[in-house]
């Protein structure tokens, strides 16, 4: 972090401060909250755990592992995430999806996208220590096109989860001014 920008700092407290917020409200007070070899969060055991942080929001989400076998929990600015970025995050069926839309309405959709799809590869990657690429998942929203509610996560890789792993992911987001909120869970 020595050398990122005084911003990018500033968020990336503002993000560990939730998590040990969260952590107390789980009776676990002291507990330093190191960074992994991919700069992923070492909770601690028997804890699983998402942080996000973009700009002018931080959050962070815990659990029991005997509740939720893993938590991934991210955050975007809606207008951050243009069209010339689509080719890079969505797969041909989310731009023909976001093609259709009115123009006003993209920009909303492909951040939900471009923030889904993070919050995948965060509830994944401790269950399965593998890289996702944007381009390894498809985020199919329930309803098309969306405000607020629940998605299909459909992995288009073979991941070493559990079948029954895969089929009870639940995700739910929610735009909440300049923001999108996403989560995903895998059941215990």
């Amino acid at each position: 972090m020595a050398r990122c920008a005084e911003k990018r700092i500033q968020d990336f407290a503002a993000g560990r401060a939730c998590a040990h917020r969260a952590l107390r409200e789980l009776g676990i007070h002291d507990f330093s909250l190191l960074a992994g070899e991919h700069r992923e969060p070492l909770w601690p055991a028997g804890i699983v755990g998402s942080i996000t942080h973009t700009r002018g929001y931080g959050a962070a989400v815990v659990a029991r592992q005997s509740d939720l076998k893993s938590v991934g929990l991210d955050c975007e600015v809606i207008d951050s995430v243009d069209e010339d970025l689509w080719s890079r995050i969505c797969t041909p069926p989310e731009i023909e999806r976001l093609e259709q839309l009115p123009p006003i309405e993209r920009g909303r959709q492909a951040a939900l996208i471009f923030a889904a799809k993070e919050a995948f590869y965060k509830c994944q990657f401790p269950l399965t220590r593998a890289w996702v690429g944007f381009e390894d998942v498809v985020i199919e929203p329930l309803d098309w096109p969306v405000t607020t509610g629940a998605m299909r996560i459909i992995p288009q890789k073979t991941l070493p989860l559990e079948a029954a792993v895969v089929a009870g992911l639940a995700s739910r987001f929610c735009f909440r001014g300049p923001w999108v909120i996403t989560a995903v869970t895998a059941p215990s």
